[in-house]
C-alpha cells in the first residue's frame, strides 16, 4: 500500500513539474536566471522571477540583487510589497523624503509588509539580495517624478 501511495504522489509532482514554464526548470549557475532589473529601477540592480509574472494579475514570487550604497528614492506601490531580506542588510524609510536618520535596519532573515500607497524608500548596504512577492500587477511610482530613472533617460535624450 505504502509503495503504491509513494508512485502515485511520484507521478503526481512530476506531472506538476511538467506545468511550470521553462525558466523554473532551466535554472542558472546560481540556481535562478538574473536579468536586468526594470528600467523604473536604477541601473545596477538585478532581478530573477521564481513564480508568475511581476507585470500580469495574480501572485509573483521575484528577488532583487543590487550593490552597496544603491538607493530606491521615496515611492509606492498600489498592491501590498512583502519584503524578506535574504542576504546583506536592507535599510528602509517611511515617508517623501530620503533621511537616513531615520531608516530602520533589516538584515538577512527579516520580513517587512508594507501597506499599499504607502510611501517609502531604501537604501541596500553591502551587495543585497531580497525576495518581494505579493500580488501583481508590480508597479513603483516615485513620489518625485523626477526621481523615475525613466524619466532621467527621456530628459537625457532630449536635445
Amino acid at each position: 500500500m505504502l509503495h503504491h501511495s509513494f508512485v502515485r504522489a511520484t507521478l503526481a509532482a512530476a506531472a506538476l513539474l511538467a506545468t511550470l514554464p521553462a525558466w523554473a526548470l532551466h535554472p542558472g549557475a546560481d540556481g535562478l536566471q538574473w536579468g536586468d532589473a526594470p528600467p523604473v529601477f536604477n541601473k545596477g540592480a538585478k532581478i530573477a522571477v521564481l513564480q508568475g509574472d511581476p507585470g500580469k494579475p495574480g501572485p509573483f514570487v521575484a528577488r532583487l540583487s543590487a550593490p552597496s550604497g544603491y538607493k530606491v528614492m521615496p515611492h509606492w506601490h498600489s498592491q501590498v510589497e512583502n519584503v524578506t531580506v535574504l542576504s546583506g542588510t536592507l535599510m528602509v524609510g517611511m515617508g517623501d523624503k530620503f533621511d537616513t536618520k531615520v531608516m530602520k535596519t533589516f538584515k538577512a532573515g527579516a520580513f517587512g509588509s508594507i501597506p499599499a500607497q504607502t510611501h517609502h524608500y531604501a537604501l541596500f548596504k553591502g551587495a543585497t539580495v531580497i525576495q518581494i512577492h505579493g500580488e501583481g500587477p508590480f508597479d513603483l511610482t516615485y513620489v518625485d517624478p523626477a526621481d523615475d530613472p525613466q524619466k532621467k533617460m527621456a530628459d537625457a535624450k532630449k536635445p
